[in-house]
């Protein structure tokens, strides 16, 4: 499988590759989501929501400095943006 780098045909991608690449786009969604703000995933392909296999949908925030991942049920709309509940927060 070749996630890490399309532009290479030749490259197989290792489990380095896949929690660098996972680790550098945590932190570009850090930049581009304000703290407390989230977007909805739709899980599909050969995505997998960590801790959480059986997810359809999660909401991918940013709170207290980290980007946490969370299955949802609610009905919201792949893309949506969301605030973040303060039950969430440790403030």
């Amino acid at each position: 499988m070749n996630y890490t780098r399309p532009n290479d045909p030749d490259h197989q991608d290792d489990p380095m590759d896949w929690l660098h690449g996972s680790l550098i786009f945590a932190r570009a969604l850090s930049l581009i989501l304000r703290e407390g703000q989230g977007v909805v995933v739709d899980i599909d392909g050969d995505a997998k929501a960590p801790g959480y296999p059986d997810a359809k949908k999660v909401l991918v925030y940013y709170l207290n400095g980290m980007v946490h991942i969370e299955p949802t049920d609610q009905d919201w709309e792949e893309g949506d943006f969301l605030n973040v509940l303060d039950s969430y927060s440790d403030n």
